[in-house]
């Protein structure tokens, strides 16, 4: 296959094609290329984008049989490990135990018991041998596992919304009421100004007179004459009732 270069005219055979991409990935080690770039990368050479996207998934499964793989391995290596730690702790107890009981010597026969089966332990876990079955179950597992984490971080995405939106409405309820509380006050001022300046003015107190026309208390002399005066008519009006009894 030849790739023909459109500047100059100079072509290039499948295998120089790679060695030149190599290169040039060598170059640009420690970026990492996304997917639209790789496409476009891909299509100035030539490549059909089915052909890179069908590439990609399969890279994309590679990587996932790799990554899976190594879970395995990496599972099966924290057992091992666990496994071994249980079993020396167990042995030197009984050693222990053995060595301060009197009678014979049989820690060894579950010493050599567990041995076998840590043996057999020991050399499946230090395998690099994985089933396809057991690739395939991994493979699984980790998809679920990611479809969980993706669910919980849309859960968390959604929450953080919605206390976001919750927050919003109650800033702008607040926010309406404090508007609404002003307005009412505003109103409140204006009709009382209104009602001040339309009222008539307040009549002066009962006890106070008019000035100018404030009366002046009577003296004893005074109370004296007005009582005098009052018994004078009385006896007139009483003559001339008895007048008008004689005429009669």
């Amino acid at each position: 296959m030849a790739k023909a270069d459109r500047q100059s005219g100079r072509r290039y055979t499948e295998a120089e094609v790679r060695a030149i991409l190599e290169r040039a990935l060598r170059d640009t080690e420690g970026r990492d290329v996304g997917h639209d770039e790789l496409v476009a990368a891909a299509e100035e050479i030539g490549i059909s984008r089915d052909a890179i996207e069908a590439a990609s998934r399969g890279i994309e499964h590679v990587r996932g049989e790799e990554d899976a793989r190594a879970a395995i391995l990496a599972r099966r290596r924290r057992g091992f490990r666990s496994h071994l730690f249980s079993f020396l702790l167990v042995n030197a107890f009984l050693f222990a135990v053995n060595a301060l009981t009197p009678g014979p010597w049989w820690f060894f026969w579950p010493l050599l018991a567990w041995g076998l089966g840590l043996a057999f332990h020991a050399r499946a876990a230090l395998s690099s041998d994985v089933s396809p079955r057991r690739l395939r179950r991994e493979i699984e597992r980790s998809a679920a596992r990611a479809r969980k984490e993706q669910e919980l971080r849309l859960k968390e995405q959604r929450r953080a919304e919605r206390l976001e939106r919750q927050r919003r409405l109650e800033q702008s309820a607040e926010e309406l009421g404090h508007a609404v509380e002003e307005g009412v006050a505003t109103v409140l001022s204006r009709i009382a100004q209104e009602i001040r300046g339309s009222a008539p003015p307040a009549p002066p107190p009962a006890g106070d007179a008019p000035r100018g026309r404030r009366i002046a208390p009577l003296d004893a002399d005074d109370a004296e004459s007005d009582g005098e005066s009052e018994a004078l008519g009385e006896e007139e009006a009483e003559r001339a009732a008895r007048r008008g009894r004689g005429r009669r």
